[in-house]
């Protein structure tokens, strides 16, 4: 067995900036106080491309080749001196160059913990060709541990993939904590809604503008770094209502107490990647309701009438005839605010990352 105490991992993955969900993740990963609480140390491979938003389906350009070139060849020189590996990466990474990444640990008999962003695994899978399929398939089940962000999310690499059950557990997004105060218990409703995260025509934001662009009883903020392609038109159709606004770029650390001073959140998704939104849960956090689509695992999260409620997607009238029903009926308000912010008392950084990370990494290692 390795002796457990002053272990060396390497996490490979994206960290900030840009602040993405997935960069924004694996930082507060990274700055867990709870990996020095169990004695091991961590050091990072930064996997980003540091540019802007990026769509999932994007071709691969000759940066990406040469950042994959870089990523392989730093990772030479850091795995030898640890003990494990966990990759953190999103389903496009893992099908490409996190296969040689996994490779090298395996030739190295370094213990490799995948962590996969958002809900795209298993359909990105699905549409490789069979015999690319058939070598990413072999490779992630030489692997230690897969971890999903939820149980739809495994369940579809273990029953509709191959994917070998026990491989898989679930690392759910967490909450890390903060000074920030959530709204009171009982805050009334008054139509003030914001939206954070990536601000393109994927995440819906055009769908919230048709919704209540110009309606006097809602108004909506937006955060976030805009998609270079969505720039001018969504500028534009803000632009022509006045209660409509863009608020900037915001730090991770300051998104709380943003949300925390509307009275809804508005996350009407269709996002191809989209898994379980960290945005959502700092809104719970912040005792503030959301409204956001039936898309991918976000209904696990958002249970509909019980914390927050879920519309179809491109569903602009749904958006609205849902604040109209949360102004209208304030015990339901109070009622949905009340059970999220009790919800996410469940998903601390202690109970994720300590109490699911780090005891696989001790397993792992010891094994």
């Amino acid at each position: 067995m390795s002796r457990m105490g002053n272990e060396r991992v390497l996490l490979i993955g994206p960290l900030p900036p840009p602040l993405g969900g997935d960069t924004v993740s694996t930082g507060y990963v990274l700055e867990s106080g709870y990996w020095g609480e169990a004695g091991i140390d961590v050091i990072s491979l930064d996997t980003s491309p540091r540019r802007g938003v990026r769509l999932p389906d994007e071709s691969l350009s000759i940066g990406d080749i040469a950042r994959a070139l870089k990523i392989v060849s730093k990772s030479l020189l850091k795995m030898p001196g640890v003990g494990a590996v966990l990759l953190w990466a999103n389903s496009r990474f893992i099908c490409t160059v996190g296969l040689f990444l996994i490779l090298e640990a395996l030739i190295l008999r370094k213990p490799v913990i995948v962590k996969i962003f958002g809900a795209y695994m298993a359909e990105r899978i699905r549409g490789l060709p069979g015999p690319w399929r058939a070598v990413v398939l072999s490779v992630l089940g030489r692997t230690d541990c897969i971890m999903p962000q939820t149980e739809r999310m495994a369940a579809e690499l273990v029953d509709d993939i191959g994917i070998p059950g026990a491989l898989v557990v679930c690392f759910p997004n967490f909450i890390v904590e903060r000074d920030t105060k959530p709204r009171e218990p009982g805050a009334t409703v008054s139509g003030r809604c914001v939206f954070v995260g990536q601000v393109k025509r994927e995440k819906g934001v055009f769908d919230i503008i048709d919704a209540i662009g110009g309606d006097d009883r809602f108004g909506c903020d937006f955060y976030g770094e805009i998609a270079v392609g969505d720039r001018e038109e969504f500028l534009g159709a803000i632009s022509d209502h006045d209660n409509l606004e863009y608020g900037g770029v915001v730090d991770p650390v300051e998104v709380r107490g943003i949300i925390a001073g509307y009275d809804v959140l508005l996350l009407p998704s269709y996002h191809a990647g989209e898994g379980q939104p960290a945005v959502v849960l700092e809104a719970f956090a912040a005792r503030v309701p959301v409204v956001a689509s039936e898309w991918k695992s976000i209904p696990d999260l958002v249970e509909d009438g019980v914390r927050g409620l879920l519309v179809p997607v491109r569903a602009p009238e749904a958006i609205r005839e849902a604040l109209s029903r949360l102004l209208a009926e304030p015990s339901l308000y109070t009622a949905i605010a009340e059970n999220a912010f009790g919800y996410v008392g469940s998903l601390t950084e202690e109970a994720v990352v300590k109490g699911i990370l780090i005891e696989k990494v001790r397993e792992v290692i010891a094994s």
